[in-house]
């Protein structure tokens, strides 16, 4: 019910499963108009855990099992202008918390780089909304989890709702600037471009509020290049296709918590999603 959150992906030798805005949950993007301000806080986790990894031609092969938790703290600011009725507008900082072990070679704990953005979104008809949301992260997370590059997460946002079913989703990509780790050469990273997309049914039980539903996340990562020779770095491209189904819980008009697992069914040059997502929202 709330704008999205987006994913720091830690800064480590093995390569982390972590498909863009993968936690968000049904009905993300169904926002109101014409509101008095108000306050939200919403609380992401995904939990993955895999012992594979698809190469460069999508074929599975064995590596350590790695485990990455992380955690998305999310602060929201809706407001309006009288100047622009009918206009929905949410400033919003996120900060990333991460863990990352790999059996063999130690754990990493930190915070990732925070994430501010802004949302603004209008609604073409009573059941629908159609937005754009854009969002700065910045490298000051911990030395373990920091990318080492600025990065804008921009995406087109929208939502359906009918009187059973329930279709939400985003599309965009991220564009960063160059990566510059101590220690290693300089590097343009590549840009990733990604949707997700959450097909809720209703049940329409006041006594029981759940909303099962199933999901789709996709993500497809260019190569990166040596910032001086401009030379590709091989195997750096990469794709993630993972399906998924959970459930929401509106228990509350003001909080509802979503739980959902996710596996991916295609791959290339990435660690596989096998993922358990939850997401709670509390508004005041």
């Amino acid at each position: 019910m709330l704008s999205l959150a987006g994913l720091a992906t830690p800064h480590s030798s093995a390569s982390a499963a972590d498909v863009t805005f993968a936690v968000i949950g049904p009905r993300e993007y169904e926002l109101p108009v014409n509101y008095k301000d108000f306050f939200a806080f919403v609380q992401y986790g995904e939990f993955n855990s895999s012992s594979q990894y698809f190469d460069a031609r999508g074929n599975l092969t064995s590596q350590p099992r790695q485990n990455l938790a992380i955690g998305l703290s999310k602060f929201v600011y809706f407001t309006t202008f009288d100047s622009l009725p009918g206009v929905g507008i949410a400033f919003e900082a996120i900060l990333p918390e991460a863990y990352l072990g790999v059996r063999g070679g130690g754990e990493q704990l930190g915070f990732g780089d925070t994430i501010w953005g802004v949302a603004t979104w209008i609604k073409p008809t009573e059941n629908s909304t159609l937005g754009f949301q854009t969002f700065l992260q910045a490298p000051i997370g911990t030395d373990n989890f920091t990318n080492n590059y600025y990065a804008n997460l921009s995406s087109i946002l929208f939502d359906v709702q009918g009187e059973r079913f329930s279709f939400t989703g985003d599309a965009g990509g991220i564009f960063r600037s160059e990566q510059n780790a101590p220690g290693q050469p300089r590097i343009n990273p590549g840009m990733t471009f990604h949707t997700n997309l959450r097909l809720g049914y209703k049940l329409n039980e006041p006594k029981f509020p759940v909303e099962p539903f199933l999901s789709l996340d996709y993500q497809y990562n260019t190569a990166s290049d040596l910032a001086l020779s401009h030379l590709i770095i091989p195997n750096s491209h990469g794709q993630d296709l993972a399906l998924g189904a959970g459930l929401a819980w509106f228990y509350d008009p003001k909080q509802s918590i979503t739980v959902r697992y996710s596996r991916s069914v295609y791959g290339v040059n990435m660690t596989p999603t096998n993922a358990v997502y939850l997401k709670y929202v509390y508004i005041p």
